[in-house]
């Protein structure tokens, strides 16, 4: 009796351990593999970034099909425009210059006039006459040319007053060449007689403006020889 007892419960341990290592067996055949075994005919599954930025994703690749890093190079130079900082922009307007205009050279008066005065049917210098000449002597000794031109009012026959006009006008040359004979080549003599007024001849006073000698004189420079 007690040697079945001792068979049977030998037979139910042999079968728990058979069945036990037919379900260890079943289970492990079964189960998924997750990662090939590295192998030489296969090649090894990588994880790869697919993507770039916040959303980048990550997943499984075999090479070649995984993306591989690329080393940054800097553009060709048929691939960069060159600016030419002379060359003007196509877009930049030009500008069109405001024309300039030159500014009006002042008139430098170069010439002068001295008047004296005569007497009523009179060519001789009176003391003012003679005054006003020798205060404008040196700038006489300077002009370039000289003209004296005798005047008289309308007083009396025309060919008495030019006459007068040109006795008037001798005179003052006369009184020039009698101090500074060097002014010469510079004087010149006209005379009009009953011309050329100044004033009217209605008043004496009128009368007496035109009764006169004018010294007309350049103040150039005199040219060299």
């Amino acid at each position: 009796m007690k040697a079945a007892l001792l068979n049977y419960r030998r037979l139910v341990l042999f079968g728990c351990c058979t069945f036990l290592a037919a379900s260890c067996s079943l289970f492990h055949n079964s189960a998924p593999q997750d990662h090939p075994k590295n192998t030489g005919d296969a090649a090894p599954w990588q994880l790869a970034q697919l993507d770039f930025g916040r959303q980048a994703a990550f997943g499984h690749c075999v090479p070649p099909a995984c993306p591989t890093r690329t080393p940054k190079t800097l553009a060709t130079d048929s691939s960069v425009r060159t600016i030419n900082g002379a060359a003007p922009s196509s877009s930049a307007q030009s500008i069109p210059s405001e024309a300039i205009t030159p500014l009006p050279t002042p008139k430098i008066d170069t010439s002068r006039t001295i008047i004296v005065q005569f007497d009523l049917g009179s060519a001789k210098l009176s003391p003012a006459a003679r005054s006003s000449l020798n205060g404008a002597m040196s700038t006489l000794l300077s002009a370039r040319q000289i003209m004296i031109v005798g005047r008289t009012d309308n007083t009396g026959p025309l060919a008495f007053n030019e006459s007068l006009a040109l006795a008037r006008a001798l005179a003052v040359r006369d009184h020039l060449l009698s101090t500074h004979p060097r002014l010469t080549p510079t004087l010149s003599v006209k005379a009009r007689g009953a011309c050329c007024f100044i004033a009217a001849n209605d008043t004496l006073a009128g009368r007496t403006q035109n009764r006169r000698v004018e010294l007309v004189f350049d103040l150039r420079d005199k040219e060299r020889p």
